[in-house]
């Protein structure tokens, strides 16, 4: 990898690290570039302003949400049991969530959501919306084959979400997380939820 390339990846992975701790007002270009080892006319190389370095990672946020790719074939062999799905799906998506860096990107929106930074909307909308997409899209093949009750798939794939998502809120946070405690919450949703939507 080019040394320049390095450099910015650098730059991301620090003022990540400093953004979800300190917040974006709380850390600067000096701070950046003092961790860095590098001077700060050095990031400017980069990235325009520190402005510019949040913007970059606020696309990383939304481009490393779970997608459509994680629905492999495999995964869809069991669809035909929608709890057994639903649970497998559910457990792919915490063990993404629980990862160091999905967990800076969660502390960095939650400190920023309520700020307008030059323009800049930071929203938890962000983290959740590529989730509910997914599974409106499951529910509505879950429709179609008549496995659970004729509903509004956005729907209930918001009622679905939301929760799954607080839990995330909940448990995936610190960094000593008990996988088992959270899969066992989420598991208790599924459960609930599958059975009031069942046909």
């Amino acid at each position: 990898m080019p040394k320049r390339t390095n450099t910015r990846n650098k730059i991301k992975e620090v003022s990540l690290d400093l953004f979800s701790t300190l917040g974006f007002s709380g850390s600067s270009v000096r701070h950046i570039s003092g961790k860095i080892g590098i001077r700060e006319s050095g990031i400017y190389n980069h990235f325009s302003s520190k402005k510019d370095i949040l913007k970059v990672l606020l696309e990383d946020v939304k481009n490393s949400t779970v997608g459509v790719e994680i629905i492999t074939d495999e995964l869809l062999e069991k669809i035909s049991n929608p709890p057994i799905f639903m649970k497998e799906f559910v457990k792919i998506l915490v063990e993404h969530w629980n990862s160091d860096q999905q967990k800076k990107y969660l502390r960095l929106v939650l400190i920023e959501q309520f700020r307008d930074i030059k323009g800049i909307k930071v929203s938890l909308k962000i983290l959740i919306d590529e989730s509910i997409n997914i599974w409106d899209l499951i529910f509505a093949q879950m429709l179609k084959f008549k496995f659970i009750k004729k509903n509004d798939s956005r729907v209930l794939a918001e009622e679905f979400v939301y929760p799954v998502f607080m839990i995330r809120l909940q448990y995936l946070t610190t960094d000593n997380v008990d996988i088992e405690k959270v899969l066992k919450k989420c598991n208790s949703h599924i459960n609930y939820f599958w059975n009031s939507i069942k046909r």
